[in-house]
């Protein structure tokens, strides 16, 4: 029997199976026939790399006309740190608009403040009718009492909504006050324009004639079937593209069976390669979605073997300790030193609640998440007096106390009011008094730490109040004050998670910027790590929209998802092997997946008999 040998050019052949994607992405452009289409692009397929070389090929054929013509190319993305990057990539090209659905939604809108005004108004109203209703339906109690606040405050905001001028809403951060509009209002406000208003269309695709959506199973679902009403309706000027993998849908108000939804005339490319793990992932990953789209990926000719392992552990295990024995088990095995070094591998946890306990925020942390107020905010540390003490206060306090005056000096002129640079260059006689202000400012904030105390983050936000030093907004005025009954919910949470000591401020701020080895499953979509230790744990997850346990069978479905997967529903089964698929595919060298729970067999047998683990590949700790 004769072998045949690979050459290195059918390697490097076999590597570029996808090339054909971006030109079928590319010829849904032509003039003559525009097409809309979806991207299949599964997990380290190179989906971001298509898109930048798009917007690279529309650069070149269609850049100048389309500028001449006063038009963009949008671009939505998930975050914030994603339109960063793609902007940075494209080098920040006036014919690109990149920006977060919040951000595109708002930037559409915004100048139409009658229409939105007019809808704000009608949506109050029938907030107020329907929580009038279940008053008289509902019984007393908490909740009556509850939704009897609730119905109070919705009222004044309707009697206020008259006076205001303009509405303002920051996508990046949390929105106070009357006049300000929420993130959930702009969504549903703006796409409702987009899918019934023949002005907000003629707006959007003059303005727009090509819009690119990346993560677009995670995209807000008003928005996608908004875009879905405005394709078909200007087929003929106005092209959607859409990249995006399924199987990656982790958040639930992303479009259900997305690519079920997608018009038989778009174009449907499909990627196939994973350029980034090694080939054990990979087919771990293969072995996961086979029970969900059958869907399948190949590795690189030229990727490495690879290392998966399974490990599972007591729910009363101190984790601590469970997961250095993982990551010295994992050293053994791959002969990796840098599992030996907690800073060279990511832990990927299922809530950021866990990541709080674990890395020392729990104080702070907590009481906004109770609230459910700040959601987005809080995971990316944009609420208002925490990005100051975080952003500001917290690298002045740094250089301050390792001496560096220079940078103390940087931060002051960059982002004190004492030190404005207008005020500062007319007040050519007062500029030492000026400087004097400021200095005695810094001076006053860092007594706060004399004889090592520690103070707590209420404490250094009313010096800095106090003194001018920085502008901390309006709200601080009410955190600074006592309790009253009625206040405000987000004063409340916000008083009580700054009582905390400013250090744990400082862990927070590290882990939102993530300078911690923690992330969460779902915060890591799209980025990837050479070691990767996936930490199951149901207990300490707390929620109920994912259960590892279900999912490795140590426990029964319940009558929920039962009644959901027999009418072809999400279940928290399917969702959790969706998040599963995500955290896994974020190694590229090794992976241990950490399983915690009181029925180690069952886990054990599941793995086995899904083929997603060898008996080699499992330890029972």
């Amino acid at each position: 029997m004769m072998t045949k040998t690979i050459t290195l050019e059918e390697h490097s052949i076999d590597n570029h199976i996808d090339d054909h994607v971006d030109k079928e992405i590319q010829d849904c452009f032509s003039t003559e026939v525009p097409k809309c289409f979806f991207v299949f692009a599964g997990a380290g397929s190179g989906k971001t790399r298509s898109l930048i070389n798009t917007l690279a090929f529309l650069d070149k054929e269609r850049g100048k006309s389309l500028l001449m013509k006063g038009k963009q190319i949008a671009v939505i993305t998930y975050t914030n740190a994603a339109c960063d990057e793609i902007s940075r990539r494209l080098q920040y090209k006036p014919l690109f608009s990149v920006s977060t659905i919040h951000s595109f939604l708002w930037d559409l809108i915004k100048s139409y403040q009658a229409d939105i005004k007019e809808w704000v108004t009608k949506s109050v109203q029938k907030e107020i009718e329907e929580l009038k209703q279940k008053q008289l339906k509902g019984h007393g109690g908490k909740a009556g009492e509850k939704r009897a606040e609730e119905l109070k405050k919705k009222t004044e905001r309707l009697a206020k909504i008259e006076t205001v001028k303009k509405f303002s809403y920051n996508p990046n951060g949390d929105n106070v006050g009357y006049d300000s509009l929420s993130h959930s209002e702009v969504v549903k406000m703006s796409t409702e324009f987009i899918a019934t208003e023949p002005t907000m269309q003629d707006i959007l695709t003059a303005k727009y004639p090509i819009l690119l959506i990346d993560e677009s199973q995670d995209t807000k679902k008003e928005l996608v079937d908004a875009l879905l009403i405005v394709c078909e309706k200007y087929k003929d000027r106005f092209i959607v593209g859409m990249f995006g993998d399924t199987m990656q849908r982790i958040y639930n108000d992303g479009k259900d069976n997305l690519a079920n939804c997608i018009p038989d005339e778009w174009v449907k490319p499909v990627k196939v390669m994973n350029h980034r793990s090694a080939n054990r992932i990979v087919a771990l990953a293969n072995s996961i979605r086979s029970t969900v789209d059958g869907q399948k990926q190949q590795a690189r000719s030229d990727a490495e073997k690879g290392i998966v392992r399974l490990f599972i552990a007591s729910t009363s295990d101190d984790k601590e300790s469970v997961e250095k024995k993982v990551a010295d088990r994992m050293v053994q095995d791959t002969g990796d030193i840098g599992w030996n070094d907690d800073t060279q591998y990511k832990s990927l946890i299922l809530e950021h609640h866990m990541a709080a306990s674990r890395f020392g925020f729990a104080d702070l942390y907590m009481p906004l998440n109770n609230s459910g107020k700040f959601d987005t905010s809080l995971r990316d540390g944009s609420i208002t007096e925490l990005s100051i003490l975080s952003k500001i206060v917290f690298p002045l306090v740094t250089a301050y106390q390792s001496g560096n005056d220079f940078e103390v000096s940087k931060i002051v002129r960059k982002n004190s009011p004492l030190l404005d640079k207008e005020a500062f260059a007319s007040e050519s006689d007062n500029q030492t008094k000026m400087l004097e202000k400021a200095g005695n400012a810094v001076e006053s904030l860092m007594h706060l730490w004399k004889d090592e105390k520690i103070p707590s983050c209420l404490e250094v936000l009313k010096s800095i109040r106090d003194t001018g030093l920085f502008k901390v907004g309006s709200r601080v005025d009410e955190l600074l004050t006592e309790f009253s009954q009625g206040e405000n919910e987000k004063v409340t949470a916000l008083r009580n998670a700054l009582s905390v000591p400013f250090c744990e401020l400082e862990k927070y701020s590290s882990y939102v910027t993530d300078n911690t080895r923690f992330a969460t499953h779902q915060g890591v979509k799209g980025l990837e790590f050479p070691r990767v230790m996936v930490i199951m744990d149901d207990a300490q997850a707390r929620g109920f929209l994912f259960s590892y346990e279900k999912l490795f069978g140590a426990k029964a479905q319940s009558d929920t998802d039962v009644k959901n997967k027999r009418e072809g529903k999400d279940t928290s089964i399917t969702r959790t092997a969706r998040l599963f698929y995500v955290a896994c595919t974020r190694a590229q060298k090794s992976l241990a997946v950490v399983a915690y729970t009181e029925n180690m067999e069952s886990v054990k047998n599941t793995a086995l008999s899904n083929g997603w683990f060898s008996e080699d590949e499992i330890y029972i700790l």
